[in-house]
């Protein structure tokens, strides 16, 4: 299919700009650390622009338009390569610069290369969309660097494991229900594991990439996407060892149970997103309320003199974050998850909708995130309304908010338990009232 010349120059535009915005990268990079470069602001654009002539060669020529150039470029960056200095005194090349100039040139040809089997505006969206994650690549080397000193042996090894069991065990498990309510599914409930345990990874390893020390707010907003009851222990056994934190430590706890809220709207969405077009009002609400009674928090920290310690000073990562990924703590969460699905698939068979709404007040004093994907699953398959689904999920909210200002009051103390109720009680309640009017 023939392209208009406005095809040609937007492709040619998005070529030059992924090249563009390399360069600029790569040219600070080597002016920072007073090193030889294999190009910048120049070298890479044309690097792009060349990649979009091989893209438009290859529809008259086929592979071979585009094989042709490509293999000239290798040629000068391996040139390049082999003609550095042999002087170990004097700074030589890496290889990003030059692995980044060969996807340059290959982002380049991606909007017209017509054997990837997407429209142009498509292939347009692919290209730019891979050239924002190599320039997100290039640009935070240093967090990824300090991720990687941070990262311990033991979290390596058990996140290999847990990919591992991921992309080996999973395929291997039986795709069939086991029970009388069609509720275990070995192979949908390790799914939901694998789904859980990445939402929460990208907590954990926000928290290990700021370090052991950090301003409690942005420790609180990544340790609660990974465990928002990891987050209330950690600050309610501060806020015991020192009483005139009880404020700011509320003002954490809360804000960690409010970023769970997010939490479950992802998950719900990734897995029968359908279900969003009736659970957003509850999303919306609670959030609106959970925000609003942090800045109250935040305020009220802010008269005792506390919100000093929130911007500047730190705080320790929470001490019983676990590895989502480990396999002990995969295994918790497969079983607690299939317990839980179960007993809310026979609790309706035998009791309906009461039945249903008991199993999520029972579900929610460990966990909501069981039940939140239980009452996805069971709407997905229309044995339950998205109303029921939403109230069930409501409920779980509301026992959960319950059990963390219990953990609040009872070790951290009187004053931090009832600022964390204050908020995290009537965020619960305004959710169960919008879930049953919506």
């Amino acid at each position: 299919m023939e392209m208009s010349t406005q095809d040609i120059a937007l492709g040619m535009g998005i070529a030059i700009a992924i090249g563009g915005l390399v360069g600029v990268e790569r040219e600070r990079k080597a002016q920072q650390e007073k090193r030889p470069s294999f190009g910048g602001i120049r070298t890479f654009p044309l690097i792009g622009m060349f990649g979009a002539l091989g893209g438009l060669m290859s529809q008259s020529f086929g592979t071979l338009g585009l094989a042709v150039p490509f293999v000239g470029l290798l040629a000068l960056l391996l040139g390049a390569y082999l003609r550095q200095p042999r002087d170990e005194q004097q700074p030589r090349l890496g290889l990003t610069s030059e692995i980044s100039a060969l996807l340059v040139f290959c982002l380049g040809a991606v909007p017209f290369t017509h054997t990837i089997p997407l429209e142009f505006s498509e292939r347009v969206v692919l290209a730019a969309a891979l050239g924002t994650l190599v320039m997100a690549a290039l640009a935070l080397r240093e967090p990824l660097h300090g991720l990687a000193q941070k990262v311990s042996s033991e979290d390596l090894l058990a996140t290999v494991r847990f990919a591992l069991l991921a992309a080996v065990l999973l395929p291997l498990l039986p795709d069939q229900t086991w029970d009388m309510f069609d509720s275990l599914n070995p192979r949908k409930i390790g799914m939901v594991v694998v789904l859980i345990a990445a939402v929460s990874f990208v907590g954990y390893v926000a928290v290990r990439i700021m370090g052991e020390r950090r301003g409690i707010g942005v420790t609180a907003v990544f340790g609660g996407i990974a465990s928002s009851t990891a987050v209330t222990l950690t600050f309610s056994g501060r806020a015991k060892q020192q009483p005139e934190l009880a404020r700011v430590s509320a003002f954490a706890i809360v804000i960690a149970c409010t970023i769970m809220l997010p939490r479950l709207g992802v998950m719900i969405a990734a897995m029968h997103a359908p279900l969003m077009e009736t659970a957003w009002p509850l999303f919306a609400s609670t959030i609106a309320v959970g925000v609003a009674g942090s800045a109250v928090l935040y305020r009220i920290a802010g008269k005792r003199g506390e919100t000093v310690i929130i911007k500047r000073e730190g705080t320790e990562a929470p001490q019983r974050l676990n590895n989502p990924f480990s396999l002990k703590q995969a295994i918790k969460l497969g079983i607690a998850f299939a317990v839980i699905r179960f007993v809310a698939a026979a609790a309706y068979h035998y009791f309906h909708e009461a039945g249903f709404y008991v199993s999520a007040l029972l579900a929610g004093l460990t966990d909501v995130d069981a039940i939140t994907i239980s009452a996805t699953r069971m709407y997905a398959q229309e044995k339950i309304s998205a109303q029921v689904a939403n109230t069930a999920i409501a409920c779980a909210i509301l026992t959960n908010s319950l059990i963390k200002s219990g953990f609040a009051l009872f070790i951290g103390g009187r004053r931090v338990g009832i600022l964390v109720a204050s908020v995290l009680i009537p965020t619960a309640i305004v959710g169960i009232i919008t879930a049953l009017l919506t």
